[in-house]
């Protein structure tokens, strides 16, 4: 039993941001903080997966990804592509000729990031693997990603992509960013009616309607084409900060998709 003084003292670095890489997001209050869970849903395409790429790469803090959603070698690509400036094709020709020395040399220069791909994850595989690192390291990852939500199975009884599924995992991720104070960021799908990604994603396109328990909840979608192009990142939830869950705050990003590069 705490008062709220005692409970603030106790809380370490809970609710810290993390670094900031996007200052328009934070100029506009969305954080990825520390001990809490933040929710990004979009279509297939739009960037889910580079957006929380960018945060695990440059944040810079000890992270943990897991990515069940992406094999290995499309995620090295990506991340390749990132750190050098090269774009993905470039990065996939590299690999035909066995010529991507100086690319993973960048790479092994980011050891703050480790990885999971098991394609099904449950709950007691992220807790392993998380205690695993928590041993190696002495310290729990200040950032974990799980990419995607729906590929985490709750338990043996449950089906991973029913609503139960999802609720039950949404709030075994909002109690592990309380219990280790690591901001968990889960990536998600959304609705059909929203599956074009080419307009702002509303709270209630979410899939399974799992809103209520992160923190935080950006949804996002692509504007402009490829020569030219943007990401939206819509504000639908944000418990310390501006947010509206019809998906009309939205702020922009620059995204050079080729080389899977966020900027703003």
């Amino acid at each position: 039993m705490y008062t709220i003084v005692r409970a603030k003292g106790d809380a370490g670095k809970a609710g810290e941001p993390l670094p900031t890489l996007f200052k328009t997001l934070a100029a506009n209050t969305v954080h990825f903080r520390r001990g809490q869970f933040t929710l990004i849903a979009a279509a297939p395409g739009v960037g889910k997966s580079a957006l929380s790429l960018c945060l695990s790469l440059h944040a810079r803090v000890p992270s943990f990804y897991f990515s069940a959603d992406t094999d290995p070698q499309t995620m090295f690509v990506r991340a390749a592509a990132n750190v050098s400036g090269w774009s993905t094709r470039d990065i996939e020709n590299a690999l035909e000729a066995g010529n991507t020395a100086a690319v993973e040399a960048q790479l092994n220069g980011l050891d703050h990031l480790r990885w999971d791909f098991q394609a099904s994850l449950t709950i007691d595989d992220l807790e392993a693997e998380l205690k695993a690192f928590a041993a190696t390291y002495g310290a729990w990852p200040e950032l974990i990603v799980v990419d995607n939500i729906s590929n985490v199975v709750p338990d043996v009884e449950t089906d991973s992509s029913s609503y139960l599924g999802l609720e039950k995992v949404s709030e075994y991720l909002h109690e592990l960013a309380r219990t280790t104070g690591a901001c968990v960021v889960a990536l998600h799908h959304v609705k059909g009616d929203s599956n074009d990604g080419d307009k702002p994603v509303p709270l209630s396109q979410i899939k399974g309607q799992i809103g209520r328990v992160p923190e935080m909840i950006l949804t996002l979608h692509r504007v402009g084409d490829d020569g030219d192009r943007r990401m939206g990142v819509s504000v639908v939830k944000n418990r310390t900060g501006r947010a509206d869950a019809s998906g009309a705050m939205t702020l922009y990003l620059e995204a050079d998709m080729e080389r899977m590069r966020l900027t703003g």
